[in-house]
């Protein structure tokens, strides 16, 4: 299963629709909010199912999480404000441990991350159109092959 991560579009879906129409084999596109309008204006333009969660600046009916069932994995999708990210993942990483999520997905502050702690890998794709202090805009993909999830940041220069 390939799935594509992004996060904190912020009304810019130019380079998610380029990617996502150049991404072979993808199964799954997942949006982590900071603009859920966008994530529904991808998932107008692929194939590709795309499931979203609001971030702090959304309103509406989005979830503010989700926890998506892929293969023998449970990924948690989070915008990441509600768990306090920029302060730690701590209080993520026990959502985690209530949920049965071996995957955390978050965004919110810009800055890319892919770690593994306690058994769960954490991934915040950065931001897919607003860098911020970050020197590029990225995303994120996961491909889950049985037991074996590799994760990774793409960098976009």
């Amino acid at each position: 299963m390939k799935i594509l991560i992004f996060s904190d579009s912020h009304g810019d879906t130019r380079k998610m629709k380029e990617i996502a129409s150049n991404s072979h084999h993808v199964d799954l596109i997942l949006h982590l909010g900071d603009n859920v309008l966008d994530a529904i204006e991808l998932n107008n333009a692929t194939p590709v199912k795309v499931l979203w969660v609001k971030g702090n600046t959304d309103h509406g009916d989005a979830p503010d999480e989700l926890v998506v069932d892929a293969g023998e994995h449970k990924i948690l999708m989070t915008h990441g404000h509600k768990y306090g990210i920029k302060a730690g993942l701590q209080r993520l990483y026990y959502k985690c441990k209530e949920t049965g999520a071996d995957i955390a997905l978050f965004g919110h502050s810009h800055i890319a991350l892919n770690e593994e702690f306690g058994e769960v890998i954490f991934l915040n794709p950065g931001s897919i159109a607003d860098k911020r202090h970050q020197k590029y805009h990225s995303y994120g993909i996961i491909n889950i092959d049985d037991d074996k999830i590799d994760t990774r940041i793409v960098y976009i220069k």
